[in-house]
């Protein structure tokens, strides 16, 4: 009996040899994953939350009226202001003036210094952002980015500018050195970090006439200048007088209308700083104007070369700044000349100012004097009491001669019809006027050795009539 037997041990396929090994349910591996996700999720809004409530515990704290008064004087307390930032800065006050040490006072801002001085006067800090602080670098106060020293009259104080605070608009500052940070507002702290930009204002360009006494214009190796003696006391001859190259007597209204037009010349732009002038034609400048005030104030623009469309580089004060001026405005400067601004007479001397007169004609010289000890002046010729009136009538009739042209030059060997000498009270030089018979028609007006205008014969010939009879007596 051959019986087939099992075989006990039973072997798989070949194919189901080749699948893996399970073991567990697969969704829990999803679980897993599901929950790392939710673990990574929950961390990221756990820290978001704590970020958002330091943003927002920030964001209230520089938004609640947490003000902080650093000073609290007034603004006349503030003496000056010492700025170390982007470039230096120093503006003082004198009276209602302000003054920047490092810009001309034609373009310096005064309503930007006078800010600097009303801020400085109540300097506020917005809140603490620090305090007992051993370590400044974290607020940029290690270097800081400006440095304020204000100068009241009782006190200093040393304003430190650091950094920008995160989620602000508001500055580190320190004062005095101290350990504690605060927080100032943007709007102050650009005002005095900004260096001397903050400051220069050429809108605000304007050449001022008002109290002006001497006016003084160079060009082409030749001055010309201009002097009121109104301003400076006394009123010799007219109110306006040309002191330079000769001299003489000007037309009051064409000269007060012409310094006026001073008032319209503009500033186009600013160019920059220049290390070197000539690159401007300022080194050596074509021309240039200053004008003195009553006070002893002065004002020095030079005029260099010209751009392509006309407009004139300029330098203020001695100053390497380097600007741009609208060429049109300059057209005033053109009408500086003896010829445009002579008086219509040719010789004009106040006689409340004359000390003594001699007078030379004829071959015979007189000398004529005014003794104003008493009430009335008293008039004498060599020592010889004469008519008032006489000597009055005389002496108006020479300045009411017009002139009628120009001189060319000095009249070289002409012989002098009239010589009138004037001594000033005041005055140590005398004032020397000829008058040249020069042509058969005119006289040529030599005023201390220079020939400016010319007169008529026929308008001198009461003139040398009166001085006759004076003389001749």
């Amino acid at each position: 009996m051959n019986e087939e037997r099992e075989d006990p041990i039973k072997l798989q396929p070949s194919d189901e040899l080749k699948k893996p090994v399970r073991h567990g349910d697969a969704r829990l591996g999803r679980l897993l994953l599901i929950a790392l996700a939710g673990i990574v999720v929950l961390t990221a809004l756990v820290f978001g939350a704590i970020w958002l409530t330091k943003q927002i515990k920030t964001y209230v704290e520089l938004n609640t009226d947490h003000t902080i008064h650093l000073t609290d004087t007034t603004e006349d307390q503030v003496k000056a202001i010492e700025i170390k930032g982007k470039t230096a800065v120093t503006i003082t006050r004198r009276g209602d003036t302000y003054s920047v040490r490092e810009l001309t006072p034609a373009v310096t801002s005064q309503s930007a210094c006078q800010s600097a001085f009303a801020n400085a006067a109540t300097l506020l800090a917005e809140g603490i952002a620090a305090e007992n602080v051993t370590d400044f670098t974290d607020f940029g106060l290690d270097d800081p980015m400006a440095t304020v020293n204000i100068t009241y009259t009782d006190k200093e104080m040393l304003l430190e500018i650091g950094d920008l605070a995160p989620a602000s608009q508001h500055y580190y500052v320190r004062i005095d050195g101290g350990d504690t940070v605060y927080l100032m507002r943007k709007l102050i702290v650009d005002m005095y970090s900004a260096g001397i930009s903050a400051y220069r204002d050429i809108s605000g360009f304007a050449v001022t006439s008002e109290n002006l006494a001497t006016l003084s214009f160079e060009q082409g190796g030749e001055t010309f200048t201009l002097r009121h003696y109104d301003k400076i006391g006394g009123a010799v001859f007219t109110q306006w007088q040309i002191e330079s190259p000769e001299r003489d007597n000007v037309d009051n209204v064409k000269t007060e209308e012409l310094i006026a037009q001073l008032e319209q010349i503009r500033l186009n732009s600013f160019v920059k700083t220049a290390r070197e002038l000539g690159d401007y034609g300022l080194d050596n400048p074509e021309r240039t104007l200053t004008l003195e005030y009553a006070d002893g104030t002065q004002f020095v623009m030079a005029l260099g070369d010209t751009d392509s469309v006309g407009n004139v580089y300029a330098a203020f004060d001695g100053s390497s700044d380097v600007y741009l001026v609208k060429g049109e405005s300059l057209e005033c400067l053109d009408g500086l000349t003896f010829r445009n601004l002579a008086n219509e007479f040719a010789n004009i001397v106040a006689i409340n100012s004359v000390e003594s007169l001699t007078v030379e004609m004829n071959g015979k010289t007189a000398v004529f004097t005014i003794d104003r000890s008493g009430d009335d002046p008293a008039y004498f010729r060599d020592g010889v009491a004469i008519d008032a009136e006489a000597f009055k009538t005389a002496f108006q009739a020479m300045n009411i001669v017009p002139i009628n042209g120009f001189a060319d030059g000095k009249e070289e060997g002409a012989e002098a019809a009239l010589t009138l000498t004037y001594a000033f009270a005041g005055e140590e030089e005398p004032y020397v006027v000829r008058y040249l018979d020069a042509s058969i028609n005119n006289y040529t007006v030599e005023k201390n050795g220079s020939a400016a205008v010319t007169v008529s014969k026929d308008d001198c010939a009461e003139m040398i009539a009166l001085w006759t009879a004076l003389v001749g007596e």
